[in-house]
């Protein structure tokens, strides 16, 4: 009894060890491909977000022949077309934001959507977190108003405002997943697949009137931002599957120390003590909200 133990207990550290590793790795490729998309930024946001949108279509039939399941469920279209719609809005939108912003800053704009989560999930899921989750909101929203520095208006760009509607879309996405959840019937690679095609959408439009033909290196990056995204899901995903989504989330915290590091090395971008003073904020109330939400 004590060897089968000793066999369980090594077994739950090495999947630990393996889930927080990919965790950290995607956290890793998602800066790589925020990188790349900022790099982009001559070329249009339109093209960029049409482009990486057309990189995952791509691989969609991997995905399907990885779950053994069929792409297309039949039901639930609304939700679908709405999980995709703010989906490619929500990466839309935070690829505009990365030309004003500091990648830093960005980053920590993303960690907002735990905020909105818990404000969407008693309206549209099955889950009613506690009353003890509110001093936590209230947390992370003073955290995100001293990054903003909402009293100084020449702080408070427009940069920074379409982070925030982009973590707002992203929230509504996961939500609109967790209800195609709820729901059930559907795979991966369907849901996937109406982000992708938002995307491309979204993207198309706004390349009308703006195509600017990619040249010389922005191929290299091309293929970096689209690699880097593809790997980030696989890596994601993966770490999902080796250790409870929350454990994830707080390792993909990581990601806001790679964005400031990526962005002081390659554009010599320095945070003020506002971002990260809001940005430690943020991430403590965002902690502290999972880990109630876990525990209610």
């Amino acid at each position: 009894r004590e060897t089968l133990a000793k066999k369980d207990r090594n077994h739950m550290k090495g999947q630990m060890t393996r889930g927080i590793t990919a965790s950290i790795l995607a956290a890793f490729l998602f800066t790589v491909m925020d990188v790349s998309a900022k790099v982009l930024a001559p070329l249009g946001m339109g093209e960029i977000t049409f482009i990486r949108g057309l990189a995952g279509l791509l691989f969609i039939p991997l995905i399907a022949m990885h779950e053994g399941k069929a792409v297309f469920s039949g039901k639930d279209r609304l939700l679908l077309h709405l999980r995709g719609l703010f989906g490619g809005f929500g990466i839309l939108l935070f690829f505009y934001s990365l030309p004003g912003l500091k990648l830093g800053d960005a980053e920590i704009l993303v960690q907002l959507s735990a905020f909105f989560m818990c404000i969407l999930s008693p309206l549209f899921l099955h889950t009613t977190p506690s009353g003890k989750v509110l001093p936590w909101l209230i947390t992370i929203a003073a955290g995100a108003a001293v990054v903003l520095q909402v009293w100084n208006f020449q702080a408070f760009n427009g940069y920074a405002l379409l982070g925030v509607i982009s973590s707002f879309c992203t929230a509504s996405a996961y939500t609109c997943i967790g209800r195609l959840t709820e729901k059930g019937g559907h795979s991966g690679a369907e849901i996937v697949f109406y982000f992708q095609i938002y995307s491309m959408i979204g993207g198309a439009l706004l390349m009308i009137g703006h195509m600017v033909m990619p040249s010389g290196v922005d191929w290299v990056w091309i293929f970096f931002m689209s690699l880097s995204a593809l790997f980030a899901q696989v890596a994601l995903t993966w770490g999902c599957t080796h250790i409870p989504p929350v454990i994830v989330t707080f390792a993909m915290y990581t990601g806001i120390l790679f964005h400031i590091l990526a962005g002081w090395f390659l554009w010599g971008e320095r945070l003020t003590l506002f971002s990260w003073t809001g940005g430690a904020v943020i991430v403590f109330g965002s902690a502290m909200l999972l880990w109630k939400t876990r525990r209610s």
